[in-house]
């Protein structure tokens, strides 16, 4: 039996309210598309035994499924390349961030998904150390989804996830081919990232919605397509409490289609090829 429209609002507003994620009746598709995931999951006949078991409360693995299927975790290596471009010629590249002795640079990615992201720049940073090898960097990954953050952590990855936009030469200097059964003894054959590139990487579960002010400052955040699935309000204020974790000319890479107009002073817009970035301004 199919969810009414005020039966999925239901699951939908417990979403919403632990999470800032909107899901609204043009996206309801996805909704329903999670919910049957979860009664899979979890042995129920249908969504329908799902939303019954649910008007109690829901906890425990229940919720734990809710939230973290409720996330997009949509992502590549080298996922929009002019990003990381500009991060290795313009700021990797800049005189502020090669001379001699400064502080390490501080990194930060928001939505660590499956970790993609962050062992791309991992390999950016490989090479930005042996030409500078007075310098060191800190990298924190994170996001709400243990799910995901055990993947990353992990740095286990298919054929199919590393033939999306990793080049060859690096899949061989960075990745080994396991064997079947190797490790765990269940998993399938696949590539794991060697130890070298996981080493200055901490993963850390976070909602962005939730306190981040113990976190110390950041040379670089990317919190790409992250916000695009919460309100006004609540991007305004994740925002906020990320500027304030980025130092003064520090910067934020954002999603390809999206923009801080309306939501944000503290940053300049800056305009490269094919794309943009922002940087902190001083005094904010």
């Amino acid at each position: 039996m199919a969810l009414s429209d005020s039966q999925l609002k239901f699951f939908a507003d417990f979403i919403e309210a632990k999470l800032g994620i909107i899901y609204v009746k043009d996206n309801y598709y996805q909704l329903i598309k999670r919910l049957e995931d979860i009664a899979t999951q979890m042995n129920f006949s249908n969504v329908e035994e799902l939303w019954q078991k649910a008007q109690p409360g829901i906890f425990g693995q229940m919720r734990m499924l809710l939230l973290d299927l409720a996330t997009n975790n949509e992502t590549s290596f080298f996922r929009d390349p002019s990003i990381f471009k500009f991060i290795d010629e313009k700021i990797l590249g800049s005189a502020e961030f090669s001379g001699d002795n400064p502080p390490p640079l501080r990194i930060w990615t928001c939505a660590t998904s499956t970790g993609q992201e962050v062992y791309s720049l991992a390999m950016l940073l490989n090479v930005w150390q042996r030409l500078n090898p007075k310098r060191s960097f800190t990298y924190l990954a994170t996001d709400f989804s243990e799910r995901v953050l055990d993947q990353a952590k992990a740095g286990r990855y298919s054929q199919l996830e590393v033939q999306r936009g990793l080049p060859a030469t690096m899949l061989v200097r960075h990745f080994h081919n396991e064997s079947k059964g190797e490790a765990s003894g269940s998993h399938s054959p696949g590539w794991m990232v060697n130890e070298e590139l996981k080493k200055n990487i901490t993963f850390k579960q976070q909602n962005l919605v939730e306190d981040f002010s113990a976190l110390k400052p950041f040379d670089l955040v990317l919190c790409r397509n992250v916000l695009i699935y919460q309100n006004v309000e609540n991007k305004i204020k994740i925002i906020q409490k990320i500027a304030d974790k980025i130092v003064p000319n520090g910067f934020l890479v954002m999603g390809a289609a999206e923009s801080l107009t309306g939501l944000s002073d503290a940053f300049e817009l800056r305009q490269f090829e094919r794309g943009a970035m922002y940087q902190k301004k001083p005094g904010k």
